[in-house]
């Protein structure tokens, strides 16, 4: 049931999460705030049901591959956290909250955590797909259909380099200016969907490879 509980939490928080990154003017900004609390409110309930992982988090040994888990985990959290403090301080813009004097220089920051903290989801996605994956090919292997699902994954992936590049996902993550206007709604999620997707194969492809390296290490070689 828990678990059950987890995926529910995890899927409607990334499917809100996709729909705030939507946001462009018109769309409203009292809606997109309170949008955004609600996404918020659910990050907390994920850390909630998974106190777990704190509570283990300095026990057993720690290898490469845990390294890099904990260190994506806890560079998400801090985009999370930059999020919600650079939504507080541009709250004035939809709430009357006199005493917080709107800076414009905090915008830049929001975009900013909302490039880096999507992009951290995406790999944090991937981590836990990597069984689901890593079984996909084992069945695939030396099938009629093996190089049919290496060639759907590298077509996959391109797409997502592209679409990445295309709406300026790099210049936002370095704060670099840009005039973009936002795809239409179907392309929008087709292409952010297609970058979610390209970064959880090479989260895959990152995993595999240590995996590769763990085995060559216990045979010796």
């Amino acid at each position: 049931m828990k678990r059950r509980v987890k995926i529910v939490v995890d899927v409607l928080m990334l499917a809100l999460f996709l729909y705030l990154m939507y946001y462009h003017p018109g769309m409203g900004l009292l809606l997109h705030a309170l949008i955004g609390i609600g996404t918020f409110l659910l990050f907390i309930a994920h850390h909630l049901l998974n106190m777990n992982w704190y509570k283990t988090l300095f026990r057993g040994r720690w290898g490469a591959r845990r390294i890099l888990l904990t260190c994506s985990d806890t560079l998400l959290f801090l985009a999370m956290l930059l999020m919600m403090l650079s939504s507080f301080m541009i709250s004035g813009l939809v709430f009357d909250v006199s005493f917080l004097p709107v800076r414009f220089f905090w915008r830049d920051i929001h975009v900013f955590s909302c490039a880096w903290g999507f992009l951290l989801m995406a790999f944090h996605l991937g981590l836990h797909l990597h069984g689901a994956l890593k079984n996909i090919e084992r069945k695939l292997k030396r099938t009629a259909f093996e190089y049919v699902g290496w060639l759907l994954e590298l077509l996959i992936f391109l797409f997502g380099v592209y679409a990445f590049w295309k709406n300026g996902l790099a210049y936002d993550m370095l704060i670099i200016p840009q005039s973009n206007v936002p795809p239409s709604g179907p392309l929008f999620y087709t292409e952010y969907i297609s970058v979610i997707m390209s970064v959880c194969l090479l989260t895959h492809g990152i995993l595999s490879a240590m995996d590769r390296d763990m085995v060559k290490r216990k045979r010796g070689v």
